[in-house]
């Protein structure tokens, strides 16, 4: 267990690919053009580790690697092996600003471009953004730049002998960017043009099968998604310095001795970045909690001051009184809403379980067969405010070798973890909170119909005995009826309230969350005390999770639809 926090930043990773055949003379003007890029990047993210992954083995690639470690960027090699690109690549591997990813065994450039299908598949995976040194022009062969530009803007097209035609137009708005983007240096290959639309970099976007949009300048939606990202960096860097974070529990199990050293380092770095998002979660959500119950006694108070105004003493501090509370309450709530604790303890609550259910899957070996980013397009989720960059500090969890936990040796102790630490925890913890929230709305109910009832009753006691009740003041020296208005009124106020923050914190879709997850959970587990297939065991936790992961993100769409307006469709 993980005892004091790691200060991990979560990186954001650009992934490189270009043409291996680039002629030399051209380096130069290729390298002013990606050192701007990062300079702009770096400005947009000072307190966010910056990586470059890259092929090492291109040329090219080299160049811009040496440059990436002059600007302070990390760089991760992909490579086949320590000693592989011998002297060339040699200084770079022994700098410490440079993370050798090893075991891509099939790694082979050719004068076509081709690179293995491994190297390709963690270069779309991995990076949050793609810097492409790319011609412009579509290719038949797989695996290649242009394979790899479209493979990661998800544009449609069949893979075909004859290369599908490539429309690119420029747009006079700004992009509105809520998915992958490819930053794109159009080069040319020896005797080629660079391409006739465009001359200059600039920032590619999806818009159909086989079409792109392109915008010169960086778009404000990505500016706003990295300052987002820097934001929760910073956050918790700061944060858990000042000792003002509660480290959450950690998901890692006791033992690790049964894992390979790469299962086991992969599994950590999951853990970590759960840890990070489920502390800074609780944390944001403690202070928005403080926030509402703030607002909650404020009202309460204001309402309590009224009813003593109105009933008992009409004295002017009583109104004194309640005009410093409503004016304090309004200076409150115009600063606070600044800190935005609430739409943060959303998205980092969104992205602390995505995270557990990632660690999870990992564990069982089928974390490639939940396609998060997928879900996460599926939902929607990504085109609100502040939840937009999640998907960048879910690339640093991708994995960059085979796929783990598959092995006959560990699997049984695996699933013993995963059915133990998820599926049985996950099912008790449901259990009791849709009990314990079932429970409190009991006897809300209860206390709603007893206010009901008693303010039928002095109503009715009013309209029968009003004359009789203005003359007993049962030694208070006020009026019975005022006292038993004051009473009833008092009840209904502290009612309400109670009933307004209830409706604040959405209980009522926390409840159908939790129903939810319980069921899918409750399933789940009769499902696989049922089975002994290793392949239905994988299906039914694929499933589970990607289940799981939807009930997250349909519940803080809900939670963000009361908060705030919803988002505009253009």
């Amino acid at each position: 267990m993980i005892k004091t926090f790691q200060l991990d930043n979560s990186p954001f990773i650009i992934g490189l690919t270009g043409h291996p055949d680039q002629e030399p003379e051209q380096f130069p003007l290729l390298v002013d053009a990606v050192v701007s890029f990062l300079v702009e990047i770096k400005q947009h993210l000072p307190d966010t580790q910056v990586r470059v992954m890259l092929d090492a083995r291109n040329a090219v690639s080299l160049a811009i690697a040496r440059t990436a470690v002059a600007l302070d960027i990390s760089v991760d090699a992909l490579v086949e092996a320590v000693d592989s690109g011998a002297n060339a690549m040699k200084d770079l591997l022994d700098h410490a600003g440079v993370h050798w990813i090893e075991g891509l065994s099939a790694i082979s450039c050719t004068r076509h471009g081709t690179v293995s299908p491994m190297l390709s598949d963690t270069l779309i995976r991995c990076s949050s953004l793609l810097l492409a040194l790319w011609d412009g022009k579509s290719s038949s062969v797989p695996d290649d730049t242009a394979d790899q530009v479209l493979r990661f803007l998800g544009v449609g097209g069949e893979q075909s002998e004859v290369p599908n035609r490539i429309e690119i137009s420029t747009v006079a708005n700004d992009l509105d960017v809520t998915e992958r983007l490819v930053f794109w240096v159009p080069v040319g290959r020896r005797i080629d043009d660079a391409s006739e639309n465009v001359r200059q970099p600039c920032y590619l976007l999806s818009a159909g099968d086989n079409v792109l949009e392109v915008q010169h300048t960086m778009p404000a939606s990505l500016k706003r998604r990295l300052a987002d990202f820097n934001e929760y960096n910073f956050e918790f860097e700061r944060f858990a310095a000042d000792g003002n974070l509660v480290r959450s529990a950690s998901l890692m199990p006791g033992s690790t001795d049964k894992m390979t050293s790469a299962d086991a380092s992969a599994l950590e770095k999951i853990d970590r970045q759960f840890v990070k998002a489920d502390s800074l979660a609780g944390y944001m959500q403690r202070r928005s909690d403080r926030l509402f119950n703030a607002f909650g006694i404020a009202a309460l108070t204001m309402g309590l001051v009224y009813l003593i105004y109105d009933k008992i003493t009409e004295s002017k501090i009583l109104l004194m009184f309640y005009v410093i509370i409503l004016f304090i309450s309004l200076l409150v709530y115009y600063f606070f809403q600044t800190k935005r604790w609430f739409g943060k303890y959303l998205s980092y609550r969104a992205l602390a379980e995505t995270l557990r259910v990632y660690f999870y899957l990992a564990l069982a070996g089928v974390d490639r067969r939940v396609h998060t980013r997928r879900l996460i397009a599926l939902t929607g989720i990504y085109r609100f405010p502040g939840f937009g960059w999640i998907s960048f500090a879910f690339d640093s969890i991708e994995p960059t070798a085979v796929e783990t936990g598959k092995s006959s040796e560990n699997y049984a102790a695996r699933a013993r973890l995963v059915d133990q630490s998820w599926i049985e925890d996950q099912y008790r913890y449901f259990m009791r909170k849709v009990a314990t929230m079932q429970r409190h709305r009991f006897w809300i109910g209860r206390l709603q119909s007893g206010v009901f009832l008693t303010g039928l009753i002095v109503l009715s006691a009013m309209f029968m005995f009003s004359g009789a009740l203005n003359h007993v003041d049962v030694r208070t020296g006020l009026p019975f009826k005022n006292v038993l208005t004051f009473c009833s009124g008092a009840l209904a106020v502290v009612l309400g309230v109670w009933e307004l923050r209830q409706n604040k914190m959405a209980v009522q879709e926390l409840l159908w969350q939790y129903r939810n997850q319980l069921s899918q959970f409750q399933r789940a587990r009769t499902q696989l005390q049922r089975t002994t297939s290793r392949g239905r065991r994988d299906e039914i936790l694929e499933e589970l999770g990607e289940n799981s992961l939807m009930e997250i993100y349909l519940w803080a769409i809900h939670r963000y639809h009361r908060e705030h307006a919803p988002p505009s469709a253009h």
